[in-house]
């Protein structure tokens, strides 16, 4: 679907577009579906674990943060091979270093996770 909404309902169709995205996205992309699965994975535990309204705003905003850089390394990744679709060395540092900003983002949540369910694991298993 094309994104070139210009001169109707910006709202209406921007939301469209974007679900539109999140659809293509899940259903086209290995990587999306396994951070979507981990996702589920954290909010099972969180509600097993009885995490707390603060940590749940934590878990919500790393679940989001890891998806988003996963969809937009995915998007730069598409934007490329169109705009170049010969292997070129500088559009290949542009990719890994996406790739690069995705492994972080996933660290860092995985490092957040465990401040957050190592100590209620711990408890829960005294």
């Amino acid at each position: 679907m094309a994104s070139d909404y210009r001169g109707k309902n910006k709202l209406h169709f921007g939301l469209r577009y974007a679900l539109n995205g999140i659809k293509l996205a899940v259903m086209s992309e290995r990587n999306i579906k396994i951070h979507f699965i981990a996702a589920l994975l954290v909010v099972i535990l969180g509600v097993v674990l009885s995490v707390s309204p603060i940590e749940w705003a934590v878990l919500a905003l790393t679940i989001g943060a890891v998806i988003s850089m996963e969809m937009m390394n995915t998007a730069l990744e598409k934007a490329l091979d169109y705009v170049e679709p010969n292997h070129q060395p500088k559009i290949g540092i542009a990719k890994d270093m996406a790739a690069g900003a995705v492994l972080i983002t996933a660290i860092i949540a995985l490092f957040i996770a465990t401040i957050i369910f190592v100590p209620k694991i711990i408890t829960w298993l005294s």
